[in-house]
Formats: structure tokens, sequence, C-alpha cells
């Protein structure tokens, strides 16, 4: 598939191609769509799957497997994701509250870097953090294979379930957009839109933040993408979720081409 806009994406510094991010993206959603077979079963697969089983997929391009899973999420609806889901989550919290004790405050940042040509940096913040405002699931979950629920939630925060970097199991938690004061990651000036908040569990223990940063420039939208984690989180982790930004900002971009872009 030929994408609609001219993206690039820089990963831990490096430039990357559009062709290595959907690469790592089909290897995620191959992972996932396993694991909605193990998880599920041969039935319920078959009740929400209606046209192919989870093996003719494996074999179909990116874009099916990429609808294909958001519908299955939707079908499958957010007391099946907790429920399919509850383990990891559990398991995620304890070593998410272990990680910020052990840390003492230290932090790591992974960060990634997109260019869009003929792109307004406003327009696309706009766009993007009207996703939570208008509770946007569909749009938001079909970004990344890792993502499994996204919403936002009636006090103005957002409700993730997701798998973070590299880890081996899904993680549940909140954004809380009107909080940074707990963000290590310096806002930069030349970066005039801004969008950041605290990551936070059910009982407002902090794990993390966002820090998204876009301008303009020479008519060219530059993102600097970067979540923050406990310092105890393994490297390999960072490396993972740098990939996973590209990925979930990437396919962003391209779905807000109708609003975002300066030329037709």
């Amino acid at each position: 598939m030929v994408d609609p806009i001219d993206i690039r994406a820089f990963v831990g510094g490096r430039e990357v191609s559009r062709r290595q991010v959907r690469e790592w993206e089909a290897r995620r959603a191959a992972a996932v769509l396993a694991k909605f077979a193990s998880r599920l079963g041969r039935l319920a697969t078959s009740e929400l799957m209606h046209d192919a089983t989870i093996g003719e997929l494996l074999g179909s391009p990116l874009d099916v497997q990429r609808s294909t899973l958001t519908t299955l999420k939707t079908e499958l609806g957010h007391a099946g994701i907790y429920a399919m889901l509850k383990h990891e989550v559990a398991f995620s919290e304890r070593v998410a509250r272990t990680s910020v004790a052990m840390s003492r405050g230290r932090t790591k940042h992974a960060a990634t870097c997109l260019e869009v040509p003929n792109y307004s940096a406003e327009r696309f913040a706009a766009w993007f953090e009207n996703l939570t405002i208008s509770n946007a699931e569909t749009d938001m979950v079909d970004a990344c294979p890792d993502h499994y629920l996204l919403r936002g939630l009636p006090d103005g925060r957002q409700e993730v379930v997701e798998t973070t970097g590299g880890s081996p199991a899904a993680s549940r938690f909140l954004v809380d957009y009107s909080r940074t004061e707990t963000l290590t990651i310096p806002a930069d000036p030349a970066y005039p839109v801004q969008i950041a908040g605290s990551a936070l569990l059910d009982d407002g223990l902090v794990i993390g933040g966002v820090r998204h940063q876009f301008r303009d420039r020479d008519g060219t939208l530059e993102a600097l993408l970067t979540v923050q984690f406990p310092a105890t989180v393994p490297a390999r982790f960072i490396h993972q979720h740098q990939w996973h930004l590209a990925c979930e900002f990437s396919n962003w971009m391209i779905a807000a081409a109708p609003f975002a872009a300066t030329s037709r």
C-alpha cells in the first residue's frame, strides 16, 4: 500500500523507513492476533470474525490485519478486553509499582521524531486532542496493534490498556493531561504546541507520563514524541516503545490528513 502522505521517522536519533515501521507493526499485529487465538479459542474468535480465521488473516496485508484487529477489539468490548487481559494487567501493575519504588524518582525517556511535509502542527494537535474529547475509540485503537482500549473518561482523563514497548504483558493506566508537575521530559520552547500529561494508576500513583511537542518548520510538521518511564525499565523496552511511537503516530498522521494537511 502507498501511504497518502510522506512521513520521515527517526527512532533513537536514526532515520528509519516507512517500510521498517510497517514491518514492526506487522510483527506486533501477528503477536496480538496469536494472543486473541490463544486466549479466546476457536469458537469465540469465529463468533467475532465472520469472514476468515486468524490463521488465514496472518497471510493478509497489514492494512487488513489492522482493520480486523480493531473490529475484534471493538466487538469484544471493554468488559471482554478486561477479562482477556486481567492477569497481564494485574502483573503489569505490580511491576509498575515496584519499578517506581526502585527508581526513587529517576526516569528514562523513549523519544521518537516524525517529520510530515505540508502538515500543520496546530491542526494535527487539535485533531489528536479531539480523539480523547470526542471519545473516538476506533481511531485511537486502530493506530497500533498493541492498543487494546483507549477512551476518554468523563473527568477528562484518558484510560489506556496497551502493551507498552517490549513488555511481555499489557498494562492499564490513566493519562491526566491536567497534571505535568511530575514530568522530567523538558519542554522545548522551540516547539510551541505541547500535549503533556502524567500516567497514573487508579490510586493516583504516578508511573510515567508523556510530552508530545509539535512545530511548523519550512512548511513541515515536526513532532518530538516522548514517553517517560521509571529508570529501572530495561533499555530494550525503551527502544521498542520508540517503535511503538513511530507506528501509532504515523498512522494517526495519516488518519488526520483531511484535517491537518495544508495542501491537497
